[in-house]
C-alpha cells in the first residue's frame, strides 16, 4: 500500500514536465509567427511607400512660362528635380538642344516674324517630359527660320524640287555629283520655288541649296539611283509580209511577253540576261494586233501596243504599224544623311 501510494506523486510529477514543455514550443512557435507577420506587414508598408515615392516623382512634371517683349522671348523652367535638357523649335524648323544641370532654366532667344508656333520640351533627371506650346505673333519679329526642301520623283527620268519658307525666298541651287550649280530664283516677294530636273542614269548624288531673304540656309544631299526602260523597236520587212522586232537594255533583258492577234506566244531569251535581243513574226492578211511587253533585270518595263493593216496581192494596199502605248517605270530613290 504505501507503494501505491510512493507512486502517484511520481506520475504527476512527470506529467506536468511535458505538458510545459508543449507549452513553451507552441509559445515560441507563436512568437516566431507573430515576428514573420510583423516582418511582412512592415515590408508592404514600406513596399506601397516606395511605389507611392515613384509615382510622385514620375508624375511631377515641370513648370514652363513664356515672357515676350519685342522681338525676345524668354523661357522659365522651373523644376523640383534637376532639369537635363531644354529643346525648342519653332514651327516646324529643326529642334535646338540647351543642357541643364539645375532645378531652374532661363533662356532668351530671337522672336521671328509674324504669327508663329512655339514648341517647348523639357526633360528631367528621372528622364521625364514636360512638353509646351505656344502661338507668339511679332511685328518687330526677325526671320530665323531656314527654308524647306520637298523631293518628289515624278516618273522614272523626273525630279520635283519644292522650296518653300515662312517669309520670303531668294534662291535656290542644284547639282549632280561635282558638276557645276544651276540657280534657280525666286520670283520677287514669293514664299515658294518649284522646278522640275531630270535623273541622271546611274547612281549619282544630288545637292540642293535653298536660300531665303533673310540669308537663311538649308543644304540637302540625296543619292538617286536613275534607272532606264528597255528599248523597242518594230519595224516591216522589206516586203511588208512581216514585222521584225528588237529589245535591248543596257544591264539586260529578263523577259519578253508576245501578244500576236490575241494569241500569247513564249518568246526563248535564254538564261544568260541578254542586253539585246530580236525575232521576227508573219503577219496576217488584214488587221493585226501586237503587243510586246520587255522587262529588264532593274525591274523596268516598256510595252509596244501596236497595229498593223497588211494588204494581199488583189489589194494592193501597203502595211502600216503604229506604236500606241509606253508605260511608266519608278525610280529607285536612296537618302543618305545632309
Amino acid at each position: 500500500m504505501n507503494q501505491i501510494l510512493d507512486y502517484v506523486p511520481n506520475s504527476k510529477s512527470n506529467k506536468s514536465k511535458g505538458s510545459d514543455s508543449i507549452v513553451r514550443v507552441f509559445a515560441i512557435l507563436l512568437i516566431i509567427f507573430a515576428i514573420a507577420l510583423i516582418g511582412v506587414v512592415g515590408y508592404n508598408i514600406l513596399s506601397n511607400k516606395t511605389e507611392i515615392n515613384k509615382e510622385n516623382q514620375q508624375a511631377t512634371k515641370a513648370n514652363i512660362s513664356v515672357e515676350v517683349k519685342e522681338a525676345k522671348v524668354t523661357m522659365k523652367v522651373v523644376h523640383d528635380k534637376k532639369i537635363q535638357k531644354l529643346i525648342y523649335s519653332w514651327n516646324t524648323s529643326s529642334e535646338r538642344t540647351i543642357k541643364g544641370s539645375e532645378k531652374y532654366m532661363e533662356e532668351t532667344i530671337e522672336v521671328p516674324a509674324g504669327d508663329n508656333t512655339l514648341h517647348i520640351k523639357v526633360i528631367d533627371e528621372m528622364g521625364t517630359e514636360t512638353i509646351y506650346d505656344e502661338e507668339i505673333s511679332s511685328d518687330k519679329g526677325v526671320d530665323i527660320i531656314n527654308p524647306v526642301i520637298k523631293l518628289e520623283v515624278t516618273n522614272e527620268k523626273k525630279l520635283k524640287i519644292t522650296v518653300t519658307d515662312e517669309t520670303v525666298l531668294d534662291f535656290m541651287t542644284y547639282r549632280w555629283n561635282e558638276e557645276e550649280e544651276k540657280t534657280v530664283y525666286a520670283e520677287e516677294g514669293s514664299k515658294e520655288i518649284v522646278t522640275e530636273i531630270e535623273i541622271l542614269k546611274g547612281e549619282n548624288d544630288l545637292t540642293i541649296v535653298a536660300v531665303d531673304g533673310s540669308s537663311n540656309t538649308t543644304t540637302e544631299t540625296k543619292n538617286f539611283t536613275g534607272l532606264t526602260k528597255p528599248e523597242v523597236v518594230v519595224t516591216l520587212s522589206a516586203d511588208g509580209s512581216s514585222i521584225n522586232i528588237s529589245a535591248t537594255h543596257e544591264n539586260g533583258i529578263e523577259s519578253v511577253a508576245f501578244n500576236f492577234n490575241n494569241v500569247d506566244y513564249n518568246v526563248d531569251i535564254g538564261n544568260d540576261k541578254p542586253t539585246s535581243m530580236q525575232f521576227s513574226q508573219k503577219l496576217d492578211v488584214g488587221y493585226n494586233r501586237i503587243i510586246l511587253t520587255v522587262k529588264s533585270v532593274e525591274g523596268t518595263e516598256t510595252v509596244f501596243d501596236g497595229e498593223c493593216n497588211y494588204g494581199d496581192a488583189n489589194t494592193g494596199t501597203t502595211p502600216d504599224t503604229q506604236n500606241t502605248t509606253t508605260n511608266e517605270t519608278p525610280t529607285n530613290e536612296t537618302t543618305e544623311g545632309v
